[in-house]
């Protein structure tokens, strides 16, 4: 069979609505792991509770140490015997999220370390304490010295959203799939989808450099 670039033309249509998906799925799980994981950075430096430093300690070996098809896999078909009929789109961004945010928790806490003890010191001479302390002062700084290996993690997770196929979810992983079982050629589908990955991927390290540039600009 020889290869014929008009499949990957007719595909592409099809593929950027999948491709919409992918952004949606990828930009809300990640949304939701960051609000979680600063959460949980929160509660860990702020709370000297051993019993809490252990479960996030148990938490995030559990997600580090299995690969997240399987968490997929889990979240998707162990939900409907305890009597959660969350569907295929929750399940998996509920997936992604608990993913996701075990890696953004320790990202978090290397942007954490990097902020001078001095500005705790400071913000308590000022009278800021509790959350005023934590959302004036720390995480603002904790965020843009995080912002490189955030940038990271969530192309790491527009990838693995293409995992997100095998539990029905009409994604560009899952479009192209469609496709190619109907025509016969995947290695004209999978270039177009193996495109719109590598543009979507482009953009976000494009646009996480300039962010960088106006960071340093301003610290300048």
């Amino acid at each position: 069979m020889k290869f014929d670039i008009s499949y990957t033309i007719d595909a592409l249509p099809r593929l950027l609505e999948g491709a919409l998906v992918t952004l949606q799925v990828t930009l809300v799980g990640f949304v939701l792991s960051l609000s979680l994981a600063t959460a949980l950075t929160v509660m860990r430096e702020a709370n000297n509770v051993r019993w809490a430093h252990r479960a996030l300690a148990v938490y995030i070996s559990f997600i580090r140490g299995t690969p997240l098809l399987v968490q997929i896999f889990l979240i998707y078909y162990v939900s409907p015997v305890i009597g959660l009929d969350i569907g295929p789109y929750t399940a998996g961004i509920l997936a992604i999220t608990l993913n996701s945010a075990a890696f953004v928790v320790e990202i978090l806490r290397g942007g954490l370390a990097s902020v001078p003890s001095g500005q705790f010191e400071a913000a308590s001479a000022l009278g800021l304490k509790g959350p005023a302390l934590w959302g004036k002062v720390i995480l603002p700084q904790t965020f843009i010295a995080s912002v490189p290996p955030l940038v990271n993690e969530f192309t790491q997770v527009l990838k693995a959203s293409a995992l997100l196929s095998t539990i029905t979810i009409v994604e560009l992983m899952r479009v192209s799939q469609q496709i190619f079982s109907r025509n016969y050629h995947p290695v004209e589908v999978l270039l177009g989808t193996f495109i719109l990955y590598f543009l979507m991927c482009f953009a976000v390290s494009r646009s996480a450099a300039l962010i960088e540039a106006k960071l340093e600009l301003r610290r300048g």
